[in-house]
């Protein structure tokens, strides 16, 4: 089984880190998602997520209800087996 390390930006309008957090928490492990700043002329906030799940799909989709996914990088890491 893989596990997939993802690292992105998420842009959301009104929504706070809290709720962003409770939607993925269970899908992966080591969440990381810390505010970035964001130019004068942006509404919304961006955040850097990190984190390491076996379904990129779900947590993508998931972040996806909330705003706008960009600047994309995964890693994907082979755990266990012979």
């Amino acid at each position: 089984m893989s596990i997939y390390t993802l690292q992105f930006i998420l842009y959301v309008l009104d929504t706070p880190v809290e709720t962003i957090q409770n939607a993925v928490r269970e899908f992966g492990e080591d969440l990381e998602i810390i505010p970035l700043q964001h130019s004068l002329d942006e509404r919304g906030t961006n955040f850097e997520i990190k984190i390491h799940t076996e379904d990129p799909t779900i947590i993508f989709d998931t972040c996806a209800q909330f705003g706008r996914i960009k600047s994309v990088k995964i890693d994907e890491e082979n755990s266990g087996g012979s």
